[in-house]
């Protein structure tokens, strides 16, 4: 009687098994479902997510190499040729990236960037002429022989070509140098008004 009894306390209705086994197949595909839709809410975020540490990579490279050469500029003596008044158009940037594997220039991809810098020329106004508490504007030299007291480089790195892949990515950083002798005239015409 004693065995008799356990076993029709721990026996279970025919039944009992396929009710719970399909329960269990609807609460995993209803599950599937959701964890799908919920994926699918968030994958577009990853997307843009990707894209813009994409864009910000590149913003980054482009701002760096705007930067290197305002620095290089910035080093040069007052009146070197290479910050004579103007537009410098040339491109001192290779025209290829260097090879990932080898590390050599010549062998990679075209360059994506054109890096040029223009020098414009200033000139304080005499403090004496300058009424107390006013502005000090400086004014812009543009004639050959007329003493300057700062220039301007604006170095600009821009894309090579337009085209899909870039959209408008440029940079450009501006910086301001001293004239060590104010007194000493080295200005030159500048030829791009």
């Amino acid at each position: 009687m004693k065995i008799a009894g356990r076993l029709a306390r721990t026996a279970r209705p025919a039944g009992a098994g396929r009710r719970s086994g399909g329960l269990a197949f609807v609460e995993l595909v209803i599950s599937a479902l959701v964890l799908g839709w919920v994926l699918l809410s968030v994958y577009p975020l990853f997307l843009s997510s990707v894209r813009s540490n994409v864009a910000a990579r590149s913003y980054a490279e482009v701002n760096a190499l705007a930067r290197d050469r305002l620095e290089e500029l910035r080093e040069l003596p007052f009146s070197d040729p290479a910050l004579s008044a103007g537009r410098h158009a040339v491109n001192d940037l290779p025209d290829t990236l260097p090879d990932p594997e080898t590390g050599t220039f010549g062998s990679g991809a075209r360059n994506p960037f054109l890096r040029t810098y223009r020098v414009q020329q200033f000139q304080l106004p005499a403090a004496a002429t300058v009424p107390r508490g006013a502005p000090f504007p400086s004014v812009r030299v543009t004639d050959a022989g007329i003493r300057i007291d700062f220039k301007r480089i604006d170095v600009t790195v821009e894309p090579a070509a337009s085209g899909p892949g870039l959209g408008l990515l440029a940079a450009r950083v501006s910086a301001l140098v001293r004239n060590p002798a104010p007194d000493v005239d080295l200005s030159d015409a500048d030829p791009d008004l």
